[in-house]
Protein backbone atom coordinates (compact mmCIF):
# COMPACT_ATOMS: atom_id res chain seq x y z
CA UNK A 1 0.00 0.00 0.00
CA UNK A 2 2.93 2.23 0.86
CA UNK A 3 4.65 1.69 -2.22
CA UNK A 4 1.38 2.04 -4.47
CA UNK A 5 1.39 5.74 -3.05
CA UNK A 6 4.99 6.33 -3.41
CA UNK A 7 4.16 5.75 -7.25
CA UNK A 8 1.65 7.73 -7.05
CA UNK A 9 3.23 10.61 -5.68
CA UNK A 10 5.62 10.24 -8.23
CA UNK A 11 3.08 10.40 -11.18
CA UNK A 12 1.98 13.50 -9.76
CA UNK A 13 4.96 15.06 -9.47
CA UNK A 14 5.59 14.33 -12.89
CA UNK A 15 2.58 15.34 -14.23
CA UNK A 16 3.01 19.03 -12.61
CA UNK A 17 6.16 19.41 -13.68
CA UNK A 18 5.75 18.05 -17.18
CA UNK A 19 2.93 20.51 -17.50
CA UNK A 20 5.09 23.41 -16.06
CA UNK A 21 7.23 23.12 -18.91
CA UNK A 22 4.74 22.90 -21.71
CA UNK A 23 3.72 26.37 -19.87
CA UNK A 24 7.09 28.44 -20.39
CA UNK A 25 8.02 26.92 -23.82
CA UNK A 26 7.98 29.86 -26.51
CA UNK A 27 4.82 30.01 -28.65
CA UNK A 28 4.66 30.65 -32.34
CA UNK A 29 2.54 33.73 -32.35
CA UNK A 30 -0.08 34.64 -35.25
CA UNK A 31 1.74 37.74 -36.39
CA UNK A 32 5.45 36.24 -36.16
CA UNK A 33 7.57 35.85 -39.29
CA UNK A 34 8.80 32.93 -40.67
CA UNK A 35 12.71 32.16 -40.77
CA UNK A 36 13.70 34.06 -44.10
CA UNK A 37 11.04 35.86 -44.83
CA UNK A 38 10.43 39.54 -44.18
CA UNK A 39 7.09 41.51 -43.49
CA UNK A 40 5.51 43.83 -46.22
CA UNK A 41 3.51 46.82 -46.41
CA UNK A 42 2.66 49.03 -48.95
CA UNK A 43 0.07 51.58 -49.00
CA UNK A 44 -1.87 53.96 -51.49
CA UNK A 45 -2.15 57.63 -51.14
CA UNK A 46 -1.56 61.19 -52.77
CA UNK A 47 0.12 62.92 -51.30
CA UNK A 48 -0.49 66.35 -53.14
CA UNK A 49 -2.10 69.11 -51.01
CA UNK A 50 -4.20 70.61 -53.65
CA UNK A 51 -6.05 70.11 -56.33
CA UNK A 52 -6.53 72.50 -59.74
CA UNK A 53 -8.45 73.46 -62.13
CA UNK A 54 -7.23 70.97 -65.12
CA UNK A 55 -7.43 73.46 -68.08
CA UNK A 56 -11.33 73.45 -67.78
CA UNK A 57 -11.55 69.82 -66.03
CA UNK A 58 -11.73 69.93 -62.38
CA UNK A 59 -11.95 66.43 -60.97
CA UNK A 60 -14.24 65.72 -58.15
CA UNK A 61 -13.46 61.75 -58.11
CA UNK A 62 -10.86 59.73 -59.66
CA UNK A 63 -11.66 56.11 -59.10
CA UNK A 64 -8.85 53.76 -59.79
CA UNK A 65 -9.68 49.42 -59.88
CA UNK A 66 -6.29 47.83 -58.72
CA UNK A 67 -6.30 43.55 -59.99
CA UNK A 68 -2.81 42.47 -58.67
CA UNK A 69 0.50 44.33 -57.57
CA UNK A 70 3.45 42.30 -58.06
CA UNK A 71 7.19 42.92 -57.31
CA UNK A 72 10.58 41.73 -58.90
CA UNK A 73 12.91 39.79 -57.13
CA UNK A 74 16.64 40.24 -57.94
CA UNK A 75 18.72 37.07 -58.53
CA UNK A 76 21.25 35.41 -56.49
CA UNK A 77 23.97 37.73 -58.56
CA UNK A 78 24.41 40.26 -60.92
CA UNK A 79 23.67 37.83 -64.23
CA UNK A 80 20.89 35.50 -62.90
CA UNK A 81 17.63 37.09 -63.66
CA UNK A 82 14.92 38.23 -61.40
CA UNK A 83 11.34 36.79 -60.59
CA UNK A 84 8.08 38.24 -60.68
CA UNK A 85 6.29 37.45 -57.31
CA UNK A 86 2.21 38.31 -57.11
CA UNK A 87 2.11 40.45 -53.77
CA UNK A 88 -1.54 40.65 -53.84
CA UNK A 89 -4.15 39.94 -56.71
CA UNK A 90 -8.13 40.09 -56.27
CA UNK A 91 -10.74 37.89 -57.66
CA UNK A 92 -12.44 39.13 -61.36
CA UNK A 93 -15.32 41.05 -59.78
CA UNK A 94 -13.65 41.48 -56.12
CA UNK A 95 -10.99 44.42 -57.01
CA UNK A 96 -11.03 47.01 -55.40
CA UNK A 97 -11.80 50.25 -56.23
CA UNK A 98 -10.07 53.62 -54.74
CA UNK A 99 -10.87 57.19 -55.20
CA UNK A 100 -7.76 58.94 -55.26
CA UNK A 101 -9.06 62.46 -54.01
CA UNK A 102 -10.16 60.66 -50.73
CA UNK A 103 -6.63 59.82 -50.63
CA UNK A 104 -5.00 63.08 -50.07
CA UNK A 105 -3.37 62.75 -46.89
CA UNK A 106 -4.55 59.44 -46.59
CA UNK A 107 -2.74 55.68 -46.47
CA UNK A 108 -4.96 52.53 -47.94
CA UNK A 109 -2.96 49.83 -47.02
CA UNK A 110 -2.61 47.41 -50.39
CA UNK A 111 -0.63 44.85 -49.16
CA UNK A 112 0.18 42.99 -45.58
CA UNK A 113 2.33 39.51 -45.91
CA UNK A 114 5.63 37.80 -45.18
CA UNK A 115 7.60 37.26 -48.66
CA UNK A 116 11.08 35.94 -48.88
CA UNK A 117 14.05 38.00 -47.86
CA UNK A 118 15.65 39.79 -50.24
CA UNK A 119 16.78 42.60 -52.60
CA UNK A 120 13.65 43.83 -54.91
CA UNK A 121 14.08 46.15 -57.97
CA UNK A 122 10.56 47.28 -58.97
CA UNK A 123 6.79 46.95 -58.08
CA UNK A 124 4.09 46.23 -60.83
CA UNK A 125 0.69 48.07 -60.37
CA UNK A 126 -1.75 46.21 -62.94
CA UNK A 127 -5.22 48.45 -63.25
CA UNK A 128 -8.14 47.15 -64.69
CA UNK A 129 -10.55 50.36 -64.60
CA UNK A 130 -10.27 54.14 -64.19
CA UNK A 131 -13.02 56.61 -64.43
CA UNK A 132 -13.41 60.43 -63.38
CA UNK A 133 -16.15 62.63 -62.47
CA UNK A 134 -16.03 66.13 -63.30
CA UNK A 135 -16.99 69.07 -61.99
CA UNK A 136 -20.39 69.99 -63.68
CA UNK A 137 -20.85 66.55 -65.17
CA UNK A 138 -23.92 64.44 -64.58
CA UNK A 139 -22.12 60.76 -64.14
CA UNK A 140 -18.38 59.63 -64.64
CA UNK A 141 -16.40 59.34 -67.39
CA UNK A 142 -14.61 56.13 -68.50
CA UNK A 143 -10.48 56.47 -68.68
CA UNK A 144 -8.46 54.55 -71.64
CA UNK A 145 -6.10 52.27 -70.02
CA UNK A 146 -3.68 52.56 -72.94
CA UNK A 147 -1.88 49.02 -73.81
CA UNK A 148 1.12 49.81 -72.50
CA UNK A 149 -0.27 49.79 -69.06
CA UNK A 150 -2.95 46.98 -69.79
CA UNK A 151 0.31 44.72 -68.96
CA UNK A 152 1.03 46.44 -65.13
CA UNK A 153 2.38 49.30 -65.01
CA UNK A 154 6.56 48.83 -63.87
CA UNK A 155 7.33 51.52 -60.63
CA UNK A 156 11.10 51.39 -60.90
CA UNK A 157 12.17 51.66 -56.79
CA UNK A 158 14.45 49.11 -55.79
CA UNK A 159 13.87 47.63 -52.05
CA UNK A 160 15.11 45.43 -50.02
CA UNK A 161 12.60 42.99 -47.35
CA UNK A 162 15.19 41.90 -44.37
CA UNK A 163 14.53 38.50 -42.78
CA UNK A 164 12.29 38.70 -39.74
CA UNK A 165 11.66 42.31 -40.36
CA UNK A 166 9.08 44.71 -41.61
CA UNK A 167 9.56 47.21 -44.88
CA UNK A 168 6.82 50.10 -45.70
CA UNK A 169 6.36 50.92 -49.33
CA UNK A 170 4.11 53.87 -50.14
CA UNK A 171 2.50 54.30 -53.46
CA UNK A 172 1.85 58.36 -53.70
CA UNK A 173 -0.41 58.19 -57.52
CA UNK A 174 -0.94 62.06 -58.76
CA UNK A 175 -4.52 61.62 -59.75
CA UNK A 176 -4.53 65.16 -61.06
CA UNK A 177 -1.80 64.32 -63.35
CA UNK A 178 -2.66 60.77 -64.51
CA UNK A 179 -5.37 61.86 -66.14
CA UNK A 180 -5.25 63.39 -69.07
CA UNK A 181 -8.63 65.14 -71.64
CA UNK A 182 -7.92 64.25 -75.07
CA UNK A 183 -8.97 66.71 -78.19
CA UNK A 184 -11.49 64.91 -78.78
CA UNK A 185 -12.64 65.38 -75.56
CA UNK A 186 -12.17 61.58 -74.25
CA UNK A 187 -10.06 60.83 -71.29
CA UNK A 188 -6.79 58.86 -70.98
CA UNK A 189 -4.41 57.62 -68.33
CA UNK A 190 -0.70 58.46 -67.97
CA UNK A 191 0.35 57.79 -65.00
CA UNK A 192 2.48 59.77 -62.83
CA UNK A 193 3.30 57.59 -59.51
CA UNK A 194 6.42 57.45 -57.55
CA UNK A 195 6.93 54.57 -54.33
CA UNK A 196 8.27 55.97 -51.35
CA UNK A 197 10.10 53.68 -48.69
CA UNK A 198 7.89 54.17 -45.29
CA UNK A 199 4.96 55.97 -44.76
CA UNK A 200 4.08 59.74 -45.92
CA UNK A 201 3.77 59.89 -42.13
CA UNK A 202 7.27 58.85 -41.46
CA UNK A 203 8.98 60.99 -44.72
CA UNK A 204 6.79 64.35 -43.31
CA UNK A 205 8.07 63.75 -40.08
Amino acid sequence: MKKNSIVILVLLFLTVFISGCINILPTLEEDSITPGKGKLEIYLTDSFEKYKANDSENYLEVNITISRIEADIAGVDEEAEGEWIVLKEWAEGEEPQFDLITLQDVSELLVDGSFDAGKYTQLRLFISEVSVLVEGGASEEPVEIPSVYQTGIKLIHPFEIVDGEETVLTIDFDAEKSVVKTGNGEYKLKPVIKVITGSTDEEDG
